[in-house]
């Protein structure tokens, strides 16, 4: 696993999946047949629960392997740069890559089991918001009425795609922030930018306000002392909203969107 996923490639990264699914079931039956043959105290002494987690942890590795082929596809990799430009815009590319996305899950169907297929889809569904969400931020446009609109096209193309792979639920908890985002771009008094990124933290508790500076920079139109109320009053909130100095949990989203490492160290110097 410590080779280029793209370099494995797909079947053998498929079969290392299964093979250490099996080895984790086998260890299951292993441990409790043992353990029910074994005297109590001797019984204490025998630890299958690390052999057990080893085998559940290279098979998680495995499945995020999976979802690096796909992103790293030349042609995946081709759509994704054109995310908020002027062919995204148009519509020819979202629809494009749930179409690759489409024909690789149905070479991967045939390799892997139900379950883990489900967590495949799962992460690969977490990774296309990751990327959306930075692209969003570090777009180079500003945020038009006609890119609110193509983002709300968006959510709706991912959510008719992957919610014939899993459960509607598990796809709208992640497609959610890109709506909450929409919203946050589209706020149009300081009152509502607070609110929604309130919102936000409600279930994404590490959205750090430097979205929110991001997205306010790429407002045409919002004089700077609006621009740095606004900005000031969502540091206060998540400051105020930090338990010991942290986010009370951590999302899926925020520690992965390349664009806010940098900014995270600037950030903490500020808020000391």
């Amino acid at each position: 696993l410590e080779e280029p996923a793209s370099e494995i490639g797909l079947e053998p990264l498929c079969a290392m999946i299964n093979n250490n699914l099996r080895c984790y079931d086998l260890a299951m039956e292993l441990s409790n047949s043992t353990l029910e043959a074994l005297p109590q105290n001797y019984a204490e002494q025998v630890n299958f629960e690390d052999t057990c987690k080893g085998f559940l942890e290279v098979a998680k590795e495995a499945v995020h392997q999976t979802v690096t082929v796909i992103f790293e596809d030349p042609g995946v990799q081709e759509l994704l740069v054109k995310l908020y430009d002027k062919e995204w815009c148009e519509g020819q590319v979202t629809e494009y890559l749930v179409a690759t996305f489409g024909d690789y899950f149905t070479d991967i169907k045939i390799y892997i089991e139900e379950r883990s297929f489900r967590r495949f889809v799962e992460a690969c569904l977490e990774e296309t918001i990751v990327v959306y969400v930075d692209h969003l931020l570090t777009q180079k446009n500003y945020i038009k009425e006609e890119t609110i609109e193509r983002m709300r096209l968006d959510e709706e193309v991912l959510m008719d795609f992957f919610r014939e792979y899993i459960s509607v639920s598990k796809v709208e908890s992640r497609v959610r922030i890109l709506s909450d985002l929409r919203e946050l771009a589209s706020a149009e008094s300081l009152d509502t930018f607070t609110l929604v990124y309130t919102n936000i933290l409600e279930h994404q508790p590490d959205c750090p306000p430097d979205v929110v500076e991001k997205l306010v920079a790429l407002r045409e139109g919002i004089p700077r002392k609006d621009a740095k109320e606004v900005v000031q009053e969502c540091k206060e909130i998540y400051e105020n909203s930090l338990v010991g100095g942290n986010p009370p949990k951590g999302g899926f989203v925020f520690p992965r969107v390349k664009c806010l490492q940098a900014s995270k160290v600037s950030l903490w110097r500020k808020l000391k």
